[in-house]
């Protein structure tokens, strides 16, 4: 009984670890990416305000393998442009990053550089 108890234990051990895992993922390299209108014709980017390193994120719960949502790349765009006060992010980076223990989160996140091309 008591070697019976110990591979149990055993085993619970590695069952927790191996569920109890993060993961990072990048989906993709983005030249140019918005949610907004926006007109690039004789446009000159590089001459216009940019703020370098912007991170939108949107993120969404798991609670005892439920899922309270799904993150959306549009909410995670949205996010850094309103961070970056600019409406057109560049050199943008997207990553999907994850963990999970009885409960979890699943994110998206962009990175880059937010351009404002309007006056307003």
């Amino acid at each position: 009984m008591r070697i019976m108890a110990k591979y149990l234990v055993l085993i619970l051990c590695l069952a927790s670890i191996v569920a109890s895992t993060a993961c990072s993922l990048r989906l993709a390299d983005l030249s140019a990416v918005s949610t907004k209108n926006v007109s690039l014709d004789k446009v000159d980017l590089d001459s216009l305000p940019q703020t370098k390193g912007i991170v939108g994120k949107d993120t969404k719960w798991t609670i005892l393998f439920i899922p309270l949502g799904f993150p959306h790349l549009e909410d995670a765009i949205d996010d850094a442009l309103d961070k970056g006060n600019g409406d057109v992010m560049i050199d943008a980076v997207l990553h999907e990053r994850y963990w999970w223990f009885i409960i979890g989160q699943d994110s998206l996140e962009v990175k880059g550089t937010v351009v404002k091309t309007r006056k307003n």
